[in-house]
């Protein structure tokens, strides 16, 4: 079995790359999109086992992109990173589909626990 797929979205450069480093440190396969469009494209054309997205996008909102994602692909793992984190935002995303949320900032300790706790809680439903 190859390496774990893993979508960011995030048009903050600084943020996606610095995840895309701490996620390859962990042995997993990064691919990055800047908007959420470039994101669900990305998605459909690639086998994703999660995709992490930040709630503010400059064409879409994050609730819309794990929205889409999800109706599109039911076995893909979404979790939601934000600056601007309230319960209400945490209990939609939660509602909508997301497997998690994380405030902005986060340790690289803290997004390393979730994602494994997201994929050894989730089965692996890719065809």
């Amino acid at each position: 079995m190859g390496k774990t797929e893993i979508l960011i979205i995030d048009d903050e450069q600084s943020v996606a790359d610095a995840l895309k480093v701490i996620l390859e440190s962990e042995g997993f396969s990064v691919t990055l999109a800047a908007t959420g469009r470039e994101g669900v494209e990305r998605a459909r054309q690639g086998k994703f086992r999660l995709a992490i997205t930040d709630l503010r996008l400059p064409d879409m909102s994050g609730l819309e992109v794990l929205q889409t994602l999800r109706a599109e692909n039911s076995g893909l793992c979404v979790i939601l990173i934000t600056s601007y984190g309230t319960p209400a935002i945490v209990a939609e995303a939660l509602g909508c589909g997301a497997e998690g949320t994380l405030d902005k900032p986060f340790a690289p300790s803290e997004i390393i626990r979730l994602i494994t706790s997201v994929l050894e809680r989730t089965p692996d439903a890719r065809s």
